[in-house]
């Protein structure tokens, strides 16, 4: 959760999975990862691409997955979801905040300093400066 001492850097990731994928784990391993704090879970959204070409949210049959829904995604969110989405296949989408850092933003606090910048870097953008 964000602290006033630390607020993580804000994050997502959409991942493919086969549409009769059973998600029961991944829900579990997302609920620990919560009760770690080692992430926020800010929302989570399992979408599909309808047979004309529409993509529409659906609903989790899991009560804390279900729970977890926010709709922080819009249209344009969805749209670009969907292009990505293979026929037979649907999409998780875990929006959160990541809190790695929390218990050394307050260390930072203790000893009277602040967080002056938090952000992520996409991780395509790395391979950029690599020379070949």
């Amino acid at each position: 959760m964000t602290t006033s001492n630390y607020v993580g850097p804000l994050s997502f990731a959409v991942f493919a999975v086969p549409a009769d994928a059973e998600l029961v784990s991944v829900i579990d391993e997302l609920q620990s990862l919560q009760l770690s704090h080692a992430v926020e879970v800010l929302d989570l959204e399992l979408v599909e691409l309808s047979d004309d070409g529409t993509v529409r949210r659906l609903t989790f049959a899991d009560e804390t997955a279900a729970a977890a829904e926010t709709d922080l995604l819009d249209d344009d969110d969805l749209s670009e979801i969907g292009r990505e989405l293979r026929a037979g296949e649907r999409a998780l989408v875990v929006v959160y905040e990541d809190r790695s850092l929390a218990t050394v933003a307050d260390r930072i606090t203790a000893i009277g300093g602040r967080e002056a910048w938090a952000g992520g870097i996409d991780a395509a953008d790395l391979d950029e400066g690599v020379a070949s």
